[in-house]
């Protein structure tokens, strides 16, 4: 028998750039969950369309039988207040009517379990800058720090303010109903324990053993690659695709001129303050984030601001 007015057994809110969609494809594989299509909504996430009302929202549930575990993964959601997306402005606005985001989803779904994957927050950073670049929204050669100042609005640094929305969520959720992840844990070094983690949160069957993607979901285009893509205008599908596109990967002779040292020292000292609030919240250690360290000391080079 299906459910009529289905509502998602969790929430997977993020942090954007974490493996959240890596989580989702091995949640779609599990025999006892049924997932949307889609894997972002962002209804809650943007004013625009939690305008739009539930309806928008639930269809996307509808016809799912109660047996089957339902959810949504919405980076979107790992903030503490509902911002407007769909609007021209490279600022970040949000809408004064709506209460912060977490009490936003605790009035529609109280009893939604909650899955927030975090990552060392200056390498999530770099990720979502490289991202965007792939993307085409941003010039590659601008620099990260100058371009989170010119368009705030990708949320680029505040996705990272970790403890600012972790704390909100806590401040509603019960502490059950939250599951902290650590990507550098466990999505890379063991994510068979991540899983059955997931599984066992979710009340799922944890023996089961999901098949890895052969290649990372999203997999980053290097530096030269993106900048080519950006001058390339309507011959950037070349640029998208084999042979010019992973040549321009292996041929990273723009890579020089990818990150500053002052880029990562500013993420360093924005995020590295509310390392132990983070801990706290997270309700584990967080020893594996090195906040860009080896990258100021290690092989991967940076250059100095020109």
């Amino acid at each position: 028998m299906t459910e009529t007015g289905r509502r998602p057994d969790f929430l997977l809110i993020g942090a954007q750039k974490s493996g959240t969609s890596w989580l989702w494809r091995m949640l779609r594989q599990h025999p006892d969950t049924l997932l949307p299509d889609t894997k972002e909504l962002h209804y809650f996430g943007a004013a625009e369309l939690y305008a739009k009302g539930p309806e928008s929202y639930y269809g996307h549930f509808a016809g799912i039988p109660r047996d089957k575990v339902t959810g949504e993964a919405s980076t979107a959601l790992f903030f503490d207040r509902v911002p407007y997306w769909y609007n021209a402005a490279r600022q970040i606005e949000y809408d004064p009517t709506l209460p912060p985001l977490p009490e936003l989803v605790h009035r529609d779904l109280p009893d939604a379990r909650i899955i927030a994957v975090l990552r060392d927050p200056v390498r999530r950073a770099i990720s979502a800058y490289q991202h965007w670049m792939r993307r085409g929204d941003v010039w590659p050669l601008a620099g990260l720090r100058r371009t989170t100042q010119r368009v705030p609005k990708l949320r680029i640094l505040e996705y990272g303010d970790y403890a600012r929305h972790l704390g909100a969520w806590r401040k509603v959720w019960p502490r059950e109903r939250i599951l902290v992840l650590v990507f550098e844990e466990d999505v890379v070094a063991d994510p068979a324990n991540g899983l059955r983690k997931v599984y066992e949160f979710l009340g799922l069957d944890a023996s089961f053993q999901a098949q890895a993607p052969e290649r990372s979901v999203h997999r980053s285009w290097s530096w030269t690659r993106s900048a080519v893509a950006w001058h390339a205008g309507p011959l950037r599908k070349l640029v998208s695709r084999p042979p010019l596109g992973p040549w321009l990967d292996r041929n990273d002779f723009l890579r020089r001129f990818a990150l500053s040292r002052q880029d990562i020292e500013f993420l360093r000292a924005r995020y590295l303050p509310d390392h132990a609030a983070v801990e706290q919240l997270a309700g584990r250690s967080l020893g594996a984030w090195d906040y860009g360290d080896r990258l100021l000391h290690g092989r991967q080079p940076v250059r100095q601001a020109g």
